[in-house]
Formats: structure tokens, C-alpha cells, sequence
């Protein structure tokens, strides 16, 4: 059995006393993962059985782009007011589903307000093949690099992201050391800005990064936080960083979203320029979930899902149940299912307005897809046909 196996029972093992009963063969059609997407599906379980102890309405597994809904409940958020391009025309962008040598595309991140980081996928292995700045507004694109083909699955790029004229990225080895890369948006040549052993049992290495100003930040999946300069150097602890994950620089927090279920995600988040420290507060009954800088999500009392503020105000009741693996993208929007008794769309829903815009994604009765989120939450991604669907949620503002 792979690791992947192993995780995905035990979590759901350890979930089961408390979940709602699940479809039949669910466990089965989740271990079917392939290795290369094993660091994506650990974070993922994780933040599913959480969803399923407190009653939320799917388990979700994050699968290459998309995220897979199953449904464990009859309650769904409302139908969305109208399609997603009526309600925000200015948001929604296109592209086509398929790159170059008819790869397919992934949405890794935004360069700037018109282009975004492209990677093509290989079909047989779904390893990342190249890197391209593609413009969302005349669909032109540039080659930034290609990546080296990996002696083994170890060694595949993860945890892209950019800033300040850098992408980033990080391998892993089979002597358990992830390293550090960088490359020019402009393009050019791989560099190597330092390594990082990554603790005996952890598969799944670094959990997040960002460039921060002249620096790489990232944190590991069983926790602790660390820096390295972008011109590169000695790997070092961020001050206050110990056991702590990165959630948003110069935010960071604890317990992370990885592991086993314990608590609310990012309950506790400091940040270490400013030494400010916010605590989730938590009313009697409830179960919050998971939290962002600003926003929290949960079930109150009466097993209802809502967002509310970190200090406990401003709480909104959601419509239907709603199960999310990371915080409200933008600490505002949130992406959920709707339907009679069954998944039948998906919808983007606006905490602050109580706007929403139908998706166009649908559901064959039993799994549905979810858009993926890159990494600063601006933007969501999904594919319908041959087309890969953008939506930039700083133009809904």
C-alpha cells in the first residue's frame, strides 16, 4: 500500500466515529491518486476529515486542478443569482484548456494584474513540464523555463510561486532534503538558493512559500517557518517561527492545515513584523473550522455553517452547508455546491454582499469539481470543455 493509501484510511479511520456516513466505495475512489499528487492529497485529507467530524456537507481531495466534492448531505447553498459573467463581467477571464504541445494548462499564480504563471502538465505523469507568463488579456505567452525531467518522483517541482521579479519553487530528494529554486520572471537559467532537510516521516515536505521583499519564506508541513535570501545563502528560522506555518506574509500561525485533525486551522496567527498577535474566539457549540487573517469558518450550534470575525463579530449563517479547505478567498468569497438534494452546480458566493455567480460546473449526481485557488487567493481557475475559466476576485471588489 503507498503512502498515499496509508493516509487516506488512516484519516479516514480516525474520522469515522464522529462523519456522517459515506457513499459507498468513497474510500476506494479517493486512494485512487497517482504518487506525484500525494503532498496535495495529505494536505487535503486532512482538511476533509475535519469537514466530516463536524458534519460538513462533502469530503474534498485536492487533485491536480480541481478539488472533488463527494456528497455526504442533503443541504446545499442556495442557486446562485445568475451566471458568474453576468453578475461580475470584468472578472471573468479565458483561456484555452491546453498549452503548448497540447499540455494541459494549470494556473500556479499572478505575475502582475494581466499575466498569469502558466505550468503545462504532462498526461502521463502529471509532472510540471514548463513554466510560462501567459497575458489574460490578448492570450499571448512566453516561455520562462522548462523544467529538467526528475531522476525520480521525488524531485518534481512543488509549492510554485512568484514575486518581485522572481518565481520560486522547491524539489525534494530520497535523502529527505528539499531545495530551493529560483528563476528570473524574465526567464533564464535555474538557480539554487539553499536546502532544507525535511524531518523523518513527513511527506510532504514544505507546505508553503512566498517572497517576501528581497527573501523566500516557506514553512514546513509539521511546522516551523524559515527564510533564505532570493540571491541565495544559509537557510534560517524566522524569529517566532517554531511550529508555526506560514498562512499570508508576514502572517503566520498555528495548528497548520496539514496532519491530523487538531482544532481550528490558524486559530492563533502572529505577525512577526509587528510582533501582533489575533486568537480566534469560539462560542459554546461551535466548531470553527479553519481561519484567515481576518475571517473564520465554521458551524454554530445548530450545526449551520457561517464566517465571522476573528474576535467573534459580524457573524453571517451561510446558505446550506458549506465544507472549505482553506480560509474565504480574499477573507470574502467562498466557492460552494447547490442543488435539491444533490450536488447539481457550483457556485462563488460574496460573504460581504451576498452576491453570487453561477460557475457553469456540473455535477453527475454523485462528484462534483471545485475551481483551485493560487496561492494569494486572487484568482480561481477551473476547466469547462476545452476552455480553463479565470476569475480574478480583486475585479468583484
Amino acid at each position: 500500500m503507498t503512502e498515499v493509501e496509508d493516509t487516506l484510511r488512516a484519516t479516514f479511520g480516525r474520522a469515522e466515529d464522529h462523519a456522517p456516513r459515506l457513499p459507498a466505495l468513497l474510500a476506494e475512489r479517493l486512494v485512487v491518486v497517482h504518487r506525484r499528487r500525494r503532498r496535495r492529497v495529505r494536505t487535503a485529507m486532512a482538511a476533509a476529515a475535519v469537514a466530516l467530524a463536524v458534519g460538513g456537507t462533502f469530503a474534498v481531495t485536492r487533485g491536480g486542478d480541481t478539488i472533488t466534492a463527494v456528497p455526504a448531505s442533503e443541504r446545499y447553498s442556495a442557486k446562485p443569482d445568475a451566471p458568474v459573467r453576468q453578475v461580475w463581467p470584468r472578472a471573468v477571464k479565458e483561456a484555452p484548456a491546453k498549452g503548448p504541445g497540447g499540455l494541459d494548462w494549470r494556473l500556479d499564480a499572478l505575475i502582475d494584474d494581466r499575466t498569469a504563471l502558466m505550468v503545462t502538465v504532462t498526461a502521463d505523469v502529471g509532472r510540471d513540464a514548463a513554466l510560462y507568463a501567459y497575458d489574460l488579456e490578448d492570450g499571448t505567452q512566453r516561455e520562462i523555463v522548462t523544467f529538467p525531467e526528475p531522476e525520480d518522483e521525488s524531485g518534481h517541482a512543488n509549492g510554485i510561486a512568484v514575486g518581485g521579479g522572481h518565481v520560486v519553487w522547491w524539489t525534494g530528494s530520497k535523502d529527505r532534503v528539499a531545495s530551493l529554486w529560483t528563476v528570473p520572471v524574465d526567464g533564464g537559467k535555474p538557480r539554487l538558493l539553499g536546502t532544507r532537510s525535511i524531518k523523518e516521516g513527513d511527506g510532504s515536505g514544505i507546505d508553503r512559500m512566498a517572497v517576501a521583499g528581497d527573501r523566500l519564506v516557506f514553512s514546513l508541513y509539521t511546522g516551523g517557518v524559515f527564510s533564505v535570501p532570493l540571491t541565495g545563502g544559509t537557510v534560517e528560522p524566522v524569529e517566532g517561527g517554531a511550529g508555526m506555518h506560514l498562512l499570508s506574509w508576514p502572517w503566520i500561525g498555528t495548528p497548520g492545515p496539514g496532519g491530523e485533525p487538531h482544532g481550528t486551522v490558524y486559530a492563533r496567527i502572529v505577525n512577526v513584523e509587528t510582533g501582533e498577535t489575533r486568537t480566534a474566539v469560539t462560542e459554546p457549540g461551535e466548531q470553527i473550522q479553519i481561519c484567515g487573517v481576518t475571517l473564520c469558518f465554521g458551524q454554530n450550534a445548530e450545526g449551520r455553517s457561517l464566517v465571522r470575525h476573528r474576535d467573534g463579530s459580524a457573524s453571517k449563517a451561510l446558505p446550506g452547508d458549506v465544507a472549505l479547505m482553506d480560509p474565504p478567498t480574499q477573507d470574502r468569497f467562498f466557492v460552494s455546491t447547490y442543488g435539491d438534494g444533490r450536488p447539481e452546480g457550483v457556485g462563488l458566493y460574496d460573504v460581504e454582499t451576498g452576491a453570487s455567480g453561477d460557475l457553469g460546473i456540473r455535477g453527475d449526481g454523485q462528484l462534483i469539481s471545485l475551481p483551485s485557488t493560487e496561492p494569494t487567493g486572487r484568482l480561481l481557475s477551473y476547466k469547462r470543455g476545452d476552455r480553463l475559466y479565470l476569475i480574478d476576485l480583486a475585479k468583484l471588489r
